[in-house]
């Protein structure tokens, strides 16, 4: 009896579907972290095998950075993008660039490395061990905060043109003040413009109520009942991400230096690396 023989092809189609499941998976994967003086989780859902949103965090002893972006369109043209921003983002901090200087830098140069009618919206925390966040927002929707002492929640809001709009923008950042027990939502619009009337205030105000209801919950089951609850309002049409913070304690001391060099020399070697990057970019554009 001969033994059977199965040969399995690839299609082009299949081959894209399973790289852009790839590149999805590994830009966006899902978010848990727990420090000493927050914690976080975080979750993307695309609409298509690769969306355009973007969440990330990045941790150095008590200072914390995290944020979500949400590219212009779908598909695989919003996911390479997607990965230039996150590279951009990593390597912004690690060369320890304050947070307001990098997003303006990031506006500069992603006009030269996009097409023309791209853009991308960007929420960004810095928590440093005190009991302020440094917030910036850059075209975003609204973040929720979620006030233990009393019980309530305000949104905070920047009106800033999203990056690579306006490449002359420079970014302007705020410092909110939390409490122990305070929770900050970033959402994307994908997880607040609900039903067919795509009502953001009232997709807004469904994440305000859940925060409301069950802030004493774990964060990953908040995170469930938030894309249960985002899901009876009907289809999803855009990305759905949602990134949840809890201050578990903040100190009463200044807040951190966000160069931790004494080196003048040193922070001129970093800033001279970072300049020499972006104009690699732009070079690398214009070639193509």
């Amino acid at each position: 009896m001969m033994n059977a023989v199965y040969e399995t092809s690839f299609t082009p189609v299949m081959a894209d579907v399973t790289f852009a499941t790839a590149m999805q998976s590994t830009l966006v994967p899902p978010l848990c972290y727990r420090g000493d003086c927050i914690e976080a989780v975080g979750q993307c859902i695309p609409k298509d095998q690769v969306g355009g949103d973007l969440m990330d965090l990045v941790a150095d002893g008590l200072e914390v950075i995290t944020y979500v972006a949400d590219i212009s369109g779908h598909g695989l043209r919003a996911g390479v993008l997607m990965g230039m921003v996150k590279t951009a983002m990593r390597y912004g901090l690690l060369l320890r660039r304050p947070l307001k200087n990098l997003v303006s830098d990031l506006n500069r140069v992603l006009p030269q490395v996009k097409d023309p009618s791209m853009f991308a919206t960007m929420a960004a925390l810095r928590f440093d061990g005190s009991k302020e966040v440094e917030y910036i927002s850059a075209g975003h929707v609204p973040l929720l905060h979620f006030r233990k002492k009393s019980n309530d929640v305000v949104r905070h809001y920047a009106q800033q043109h999203p990056l690579g709009v306006l490449a002359g923008d420079d970014c302007v950042s705020w410092r909110i003040r939390f409490d122990t027990g305070d929770i900050l939502l970033l959402p994307t619009d994908g997880a607040v413009e609900l039903g067919e009337e795509r009502d953001t205030d009232a997709g807004l105000e469904v994440l305000a109520r859940t925060l409301r209801n069950f802030n004493k919950t774990p964060l990953p089951e908040i995170l469930e009942i938030f894309q249960r609850a985002i899901s009876r309002q009907g289809a999803q049409y855009d990305d759905r991400t949602l990134l949840l913070v809890r201050a578990l304690r903040g100190s009463e001391q200044p807040p951190l230096r966000q160069l931790h060099l004494n080196d003048a020399a040193c922070c001129e070697v970093l800033e001279t690396r970072w300049n020499k990057m972006l104009a690699e970019l732009a070079a690398d554009s214009e070639d193509d």
